[in-house]
């Protein structure tokens, strides 16, 4: 008997160790928040994981694409039907978006792209309140380049990170590095 119960704890064990470990190769099948122990970003302009695009290759990018890509920037508010009702605040119920910026503390349309969060899961996910935590903090998505309220953003987020605490505005992306989440 004692030789079973060491051996169920032994399985035990192994099973709690194998399920904290994370492969970043896998690409989610569903929108869901990414959870790892740490991701390596080592630059920008590629549209992966490891050199998302920014905000700024968003907005200066030829668009529409097919092809999903990673993006990175500061969740700082979100738009009711028109970037012209844009509210820089957590204090929103708006889940239908957010909006991203280079800056977190942005607070200009003219900075910002669209981020579109159609599904459910999408919202639950990234919408400013149901993660009012996370409120100017970064988050890496990916989803598609397109027109999306009448200016460049994303449509379509099949997955994303949060990367709370994380400075991606003062620090060269070069010197980035492995982010511990």
């Amino acid at each position: 008997m004692l030789l079973l119960k060491r051996n169920s704890l032994a399985i035990l064990c192994l099973l709690f160790i194998c399920c904290q470990k994370a492969d970043l190769d896998a690409e989610p099948a569903e929108v869901a928040e990414t959870t790892v122990q740490s991701v390596a970003i080592v630059g920008t302009g590629l549209g992966s994981m490891s050199c998302p695009y920014t905000v700024a290759d968003v907005m200066d990018a030829a668009l529409p694409t097919d092809e999903p890509v990673w993006v990175i920037g500061y969740v700082v508010g979100t738009a009711r039907q028109s970037m012209g009702n844009a509210v820089f605040s957590p204090e929103t119920e708006n889940q239908s978006n957010i909006l991203l910026s280079p800056d977190s503390l942005c607070e200009s349309t003219d900075d910002c792209i669209p981020v579109e969060l159609q599904s459910e899961k999408a919202r639950s996910s990234f919408s400013i309140p149901t993660n009012r935590a996370h409120f100017r903090q970064p988050l890496l998505v990916k989803g598609r380049p397109s027109v999306y309220l009448n200016r460049k953003g994303l449509r379509g987020v099949s997955t994303g990170l949060w990367l709370d605490g994380f400075d991606i505005a003062s620090v060269a992306p070069l010197n980035w590095g492995t982010i511990q989440i």
